[in-house]
């Protein structure tokens, strides 16, 4: 069943959700990056992802003993809707500085994590 844009906007009206998807636009993570990236505990980055993983929003792939979370684009109607809250919210000065974070963390931490595998 493909999620309707209502429930779409009701799933990412949730601010940490919405920096979640934020982070994973720019790179996929895994769960002790989102935690130092957002600053939250890992229950709660946990609880999140699997509430954007039920939906649809991410998918996880396991490496290792480590879950990688990348964004899942949704179809139709939400996934148009999706695509653009996710570029509007990346040129916002209050979610810019996640998204780097994120792109930078990921080049450098998931090379290293990959690499002790």
């Amino acid at each position: 069943m493909a999620l309707s844009p209502a429930d779409l906007l009701q799933t990412v009206a949730e601010p940490t959700r919405l920096r979640i998807l934020n982070c994973l636009a720019a790179a996929p993570l895994f769960v002790s990056d989102l935690q130092v990236i957002l600053d939250l505990p890992q229950p709660t980055v946990s609880r999140h992802l699997g509430v954007l993983r039920q939906q649809g929003l991410v998918r996880d792939t396991p490496v290792a003993k480590f879950v990688l979370y990348r964004l899942q684009r949704a179809d139709g109607n939400a996934g148009k809707l999706l695509a653009e809250i996710i570029e509007t919210i990346g040129k916002e000065p209050e979610y810019r500085p996640e998204r780097e974070s994120a792109m930078a963390r990921s080049r450098t931490h998931t090379s290293h994590r990959l690499a002790a595998v």
